[in-house]
């Protein structure tokens, strides 16, 4: 596991400025967060975007389950509760 040597860290990551961000694709993300690294990412509370996906995949994140959603639309997960966002992706300037 790459995040492995991480995993010490992530407790204190508000006081030390480490921030990460992991993506990965939506097949097998619900056996994902059982990760010990990601899992305790996800008890600290931090914030998740879950994108489209099938609800198949279970609760990822709060109580939010993946859906089927328009291109770049995803859910904001965060101790606020969740909020629809969108997302682009915008070309480099030349």
């Amino acid at each position: 596991n790459a995040l492995q040597p991480l995993q010490e860290f992530i407790s204190q990551a508000s006081d030390i400025g480490l921030h990460l961000l992991i993506a990965r694709g939506m097949g097998g993300a619900g056996r994902a967060v059982m990760d010990q690294v990601i899992g305790r990412i996800k008890d600290a509370a931090n914030p998740a975007l879950i994108m489209s996906g099938t609800k198949d995949e279970g609760i990822l994140w709060g109580d939010v389950k993946p859906s089927p959603l328009p291109p770049g639309r995803g859910t904001l997960a965060s101790r606020a509760g969740t909020v629809l966002v969108q997302v682009a992706n915008l070309p480099a300037s030349q």
